[in-house]
């Protein structure tokens, strides 16, 4: 055995997973702040346009067919201004993550060996990897993050390390799967 790790997740943990799988849509960092910016703006700017045209509409009393289509359209920028506002909401999405996370108070545990490494839990049992199926790692100041797949990650909560120490963790990860560790800003 080279490291072990066992932990219970947190919902600080899912947010940090939230907020790094947010960094690896854009890890531009002007382009993260653009975004950050421009979503709640124009997202506002949709709802008042929606709004707009749906109040002139009815003030107006006309309905024709071109109104449908009018009021339909006005509808889709409400819609689309919502969505641009739940996207922008970091901390919303940490949450209902958090809220829809299955394995609340389940010690997980990770072993990692010289030829793969194994993820016990209560629900699913052991799972065993090869070190070739790590396509990616992050790090952040609390965690590392091993994808398997774009959208799925081993979380490794850094001060739940009980055999090893998560300081050589990163090299570690270089020599078996032949990943760097990137780092989340």
């Amino acid at each position: 055995m080279e490291y072990q790790v066992q932990m219970v997740y947190e919902q600080a943990d899912v947010g940090a997973l939230v907020r790094t799988l947010d960094f690896r849509r854009r890890p531009e960092k002007n382009l993260r702040l653009a975004t950050k910016i421009g979503y709640p703006i124009f997202g506002i700017l949709l709802i008042i346009v929606g709004i707009s045209v749906i109040a002139g509409t009815i003030s107006l009393g006309y309905f024709a067919p071109a109104t449908i289509v009018t009021i339909i359209i006005s509808l889709a920028c409400l819609l689309g201004g919502v969505a641009l506002l739940r996207r922008s909401d970091t901390r919303g999405m940490e949450k209902r993550s958090w809220a829809k996370y299955p394995n609340k108070g389940m010690t997980i545990t990770y072993t990692f060996y010289e030829d793969h490494f194994e993820e016990a839990d209560e629900a699913s049992g052991k799972n065993e990897f090869q070190y070739i199926s790590i396509k990616s790692a992050n790090e952040d100041a609390g965690h590392f993050f091993l994808f398997t797949v774009n959208n799925a990650a081993h979380m490794l909560r850094k001060d739940s390390f009980i055999y090893g120490e998560p300081d050589t963790f990163a090299v570690f990860l270089r020599k078996k799967a032949a990943v760097t560790t990137d780092p989340v800003e």
